[in-house]
């Protein structure tokens, strides 16, 4: 080999600094690496649990096991006198029963309102709220003017605990064609994600 060649080897040869410095920054960057990947997968997983929140009911039943619920009349924000009968002509209900006592369930109305705006858009499905409140004057502070959530009120609990067996609050049931209960989801939910939506169309 020639004194020019010995000279080429020598000037591509990295010194014993410059290796150590490659291998400082190939180790930082795998570092990195691992949160980045560590950090999508946590995402992943936070981004599933909250799906679940939605989605997941706290009882559920098939059609013939599922409790059927018996006609009731309760009286509606005007008064009115109002019975599950004349909801007959809709496929799905959902049902959220609430109490004018419940702190946590005023802070969901916020989401029930828009939950109610998206189902109105589905053929076949409508939102019903019952409140364990003697009457609108009771909890109209709650809402905004002109709200167009369907409010009926229970005054003695006797729908929300004597039909529905609710003992907390809130609680949304979903009611198919013939009035079983075929799911139930215990406590406040976030109503704004697409999960729900998809799931109370799988009854229809």
């Amino acid at each position: 080999m020639t004194d020019r060649s010995l000279q080429i080897l020598k000037s591509n040869r990295l010194s014993g600094r410059q290796l150590g410095i490659l291998a400082l920054i190939a180790a930082v960057f795998g570092v990195l690496m691992i949160f980045y990947v560590t950090g999508i997968g946590e995402g992943l997983q936070h981004f599933s649990k909250a799906q679940l929140q939605i989605v997941a009911p706290d009882f559920e039943a098939n059609a013939s096991e599922a409790k059927r619920v018996p006609n009731f009349v309760l009286e509606d924000t005007q008064r009115k006198k109002v019975k599950l009968s004349q909801f007959d002509a809709i496929d799905v209900l959902v049902v959220n029963i609430w109490s004018a006592g419940c702190p946590v369930c005023r802070e969901e109305i916020p989401s029930l309102t828009e939950l109610d705006r998206r189902l109105s858009q589905i053929n076949g499905v409508t939102l019903l709220t019952i409140a364990v409140a003697d009457g609108f004057d009771e909890v109209a502070s709650y809402f905004p003017r002109g709200t167009n959530l369907r409010i009926l009120f229970d005054k003695d609990d006797s729908i929300a605990g004597g039909v529905f067996g609710t003992d907390k609050y809130p609680e949304t049931f979903i009611l198919d064609k013939d009035r079983r209960i075929r799911a139930r989801f215990d406590g406040a939910r976030d109503w704004h994600g697409d999960a729900f939506i998809s799931y109370v169309e799988s009854f229809l």
